[in-house]
């Protein structure tokens, strides 16, 4: 019995890591929609600016742009991270795999905790 919780006592600093990589992947996750967000609010202000053309919607259009310019270096941080952050489980990998398509070296870094497991 006494070994038994030995082994639940350990059992939060393993999972703790993989918390962190789903923590993570949740943060890309908003990031992205975010982003998706921001390029939705461009477009339409584009259009609005071509449909008529004035100092207001150049301005909407200009703030647009600068919001989603800096979504997209959110959401790129936020892949780095994910990125660097080592997977020590199986489990730990599928956060990182569902993105890594994104990002290069998000796939090279899945290898390598692939490699390290």
């Amino acid at each position: 019995m006494r070994k038994l919780f030995k082994k639940s006592a350990r059992a939060p600093r393993v999972m703790k890591p993989e918390a962190e990589l789903f923590a993570l992947a949740e943060q890309v996750d908003l990031a992205e929609k975010a982003f998706h967000n921001a390029v939705a609010c461009r477009n339409e202000t584009q259009i609005a600016y071509l449909r008529q053309p004035s100092i207001k919607t150049r301005e909407a259009l200009e703030a647009a742009k600068t919001a989603e310019a800096v979504a997209l270096e959110i959401l790129n941080t936020d892949v780095r991270w994910l990125a660097s952050t080592r997977a020590t489980t199986v489990i730990g990998l599928k956060p990182k795999a569902s993105y890594a398509s994104t990002e290069g070296k998000l796939a090279d870094r899945i290898v390598e905790d692939i490699l390290q497991l």
